[in-house]
């Protein structure tokens, strides 16, 4: 007798003869088999893998005959066997022979029928599971019918703003036409413009083109040996502010504030009252902290050596130059002192009895500092001394104020020329000078510039978005960059979806890219559109780059659940969401987005039709 072909009531009924009160031959026999376990006509029982006929009496005899266990469905003679249970309110299970009177209820029988002779009394609990079973059964079914429809919903959403997006690409790509047109003719008009101004202008040098050359010829060199000292003495004035920006910073971040010292706290306090209105000054000093001594040697020998080509050729640029080294050296030259003077008062008025490493640190880090300091300042003075400083800052006071008179002289001839110019051209009073024309062109030209390339990254962002894979019926389009976090404890992690991960320390505010959006994950040779992977983040130290894969289970809200590191900067991301849930197609069949399938417990047989008359008890 198959099992399909009898009622919910004459099924009812076999199921309980399988409890322990069934006869001993078919005790933790699978209803399914029934039909197996009958005497033929001359009361043998065949093993179900056909390795042996035995007398019928010998099955449940609690002596293992079979090779594959089958004679011993109901007790645990056979490691290889299986026991079910039938879990009346609940759902089946099968359990191996081997746990069968052991004396423990197993979980899995939750009608104790497995503890049929071990002198222990399992109590039936299965109505009471099954119905909290049932009723969880039935919150996951409701939640994923409400993250179907809202899965439904972006699918709709996604067909008008894709509609949306594509008519916002024509309109741009016209824009885009038009303002490079505009622009074409405005360069040639700032083109031409520029053209006349020149012409003019080399007019006006060649009156005074000797003049200059002579000054260059005696006083260039003195202004780059002076830019060259300014550049020196602040390589050693940076390095200095760097390394006192490090002391307090220590201070600041590691010090005891149970102590109440109050010399600590006064340098605590007017450091972070610095680092309120000069917030930058710390992420410098902590790249000055990075590098080697040789790495830094080597970076300032390329900075001088590229100031030494764009700042020395000329005495407008190095002049420039000039300015800027003097304006640097007196703001890092106060800095230096405010930062020094900090640390000298906490150095004599730290309370000695308290044990704060933090600041001990700092003070033996402050009296190496003045060893090094008063190093490198006499390498200054040395170098400034070998230069014949002094004489060399009064010839450069002197090239300056001479280049100044030449460049007054220039103007005066500039404006007559102009004037000569304007009482030539102008036929009234709103006529523009030829430099004013120049300024307007290149402001229109700049102007456009920037309008034309506006409308080309939005171009090509539109043509990006549009080209990308954002899933089936582009459910992913009306979400597409949207950022969920979670607060971990020590970190923040933050998903932004198809395109970054990030990780946040909660401690310091520090960022680690987890990756960038790489693509979607693969199930059976096919596209796995719940699994998204982000690759080729921060680089780990002596470890691969970081990266993460971010898994959706179905949910109506995209929430990120949890976030595990089960390999060395190999993060997984266990998101809530509707994209976890199966999409109806647009033409009413199945999408590649996959259903989500129930996995059983261990050892938990999947929905049967006897089960399924079960779930209704």
């Amino acid at each position: 007798m198959h099992l399909c072909s009898i009622s919910a009531v004459s099924l009812i009924a076999v199921l309980a003869t399988t409890s322990a009160t069934a006869p001993p031959s078919l005790r933790g026999v699978d209803p399914l088999l029934l039909d197996k376990y009958v005497a033929d006509a001359h009361s043998n029982f065949a093993c179900l893998d056909g390795s042996a006929v035995i007398p019928f009496a010998r099955v449940n005899d609690d002596y293992c005959d079979c090779l594959d266990g089958s004679d011993e469905p109901g007790t645990s003679a056979c490691n290889n066997g299986t026991f079910y249970c039938a879990n009346v309110g609940h759902m089946a299970a099968r359990i191996s022979s081997s746990k069968v009177n052991d004396g423990i209820c197993d979980p899995q029988c939750c009608d104790g029928s497995d503890e049929w002779d071990s002198g222990v009394t399992c109590p039936d609990r299965c109505a009471e599971i099954g119905q909290s079973h049932r009723a969880e059964e039935a919150a996951r079914r409701d939640n994923e019918l409400r993250g179907a429809g809202r899965l439904q919903a972006l699918a709709a959403e996604a067909r008008e703003l894709k509609v949306e997006k594509q008519k916002e690409l024509v309109e741009k790509r016209l824009q885009l036409k038009e303002a490079e047109e505009e622009f074409a003719a405005a360069e040639a008009v700032k083109d031409e413009l520029e053209a006349r101004q020149k012409a003019e202008k080399e007019l006006l040098d060649a009156s005074v083109e000797g003049r200059r050359l002579k000054l260059d010829e005696q006083h260039l060199a003195d202004l780059n040996a002076y830019r060259r000292h300014l550049s020196s003495e602040l390589h050693a004035l940076r390095a200095h502010s760097d390394a006192l920006v490090l002391l307090l910073r220590s201070v600041r971040n590691e010090h005891n504030a149970e102590f109440n010292d109050a010399a600590v706290e006064q340098a605590v306090s007017a450091y972070a009252a610095f680092l309120e209105e000069h917030p930058y000054v710390e992420a410098a000093a902590l790249e000055y902290a990075d590098e080697e001594p040789a790495q830094r040697e080597a970076r300032e020998r390329t900075d001088d050596a590229d100031a030494e080509t764009s700042d020395g050729a000329s005495y407008e640029a190095c002049n420039a130059a000039i300015s800027i080294y003097e304006n640097e050296r007196e703001t890092v030259l106060g800095d230096v002192e405010m930062f020094y003077g900090l640390l000298d008062t906490l150095r004599q008025g730290y309370n000695k009895n308290y044990h704060d490493l933090a600041v001990k640190a700092a003070v033996v880090g402050l009296d190496e500092f003045d060893v090094r300091r008063a190093s490198d300042l006499d390498r200054v003075r040395e170098k400034a001394d070998a230069l014949g400083l002094d004489g060399l800052v009064q010839r450069v006071a002197e090239a300056r104020a001479a280049y100044e008179a030449l460049a007054a002289e220039e103007a005066t001839q500039a404006e007559s020329m102009d004037s000569k110019a304007k009482s030539v051209s102008q036929t009234d009073d709103s006529e523009q000078s030829l430099d004013e024309q120049v300024n307007e062109a290149r402001t229109r030209y700049w102007d456009l510039q920037s309008q034309k390339n506006t409308l080309r990254n939005a171009v090509s962002t539109l043509d990006e978005l549009l080209a990308k894979d954002l899933g089936p019926q582009d459910v992913y389009l009306p979400m597409d960059g949207q950022c969920i976090s979670l607060d971990a404890g020590e970190y923040t992690y933050e998903v932004c979806l198809l395109d970054r991960a990030t990780q946040i320390s909660n401690k310091d505010g520090s960022r680690q890219s987890l990756g960038s959006f790489g693509g979607f994950g693969e199930a059976s040779g096919a596209v796995d559109y719940k699994v998204h992977k982000y690759t080729a983040g921060t680089k780990c130290w002596n470890g691969p780059q970081r990266s993460l894969t971010a898994s959706f289970e179905c949910a109506e809200e995209v929430k990120l659940l949890a976030v595990s590191e089960p390999e060395k900067c190999e993060y997984h991301a266990k998101m809530a969401g509707p994209f976890g849930c199966p999409l109806q197609a647009a033409d009413g069949g199945s999408s590649d987005l996959p259903e989500m399938t129930p996995i059983d417990g261990d050892g938990a047989a999947s929905h049967s039709a006897a089960e399924a008359v079960h779930d209704e008890l």
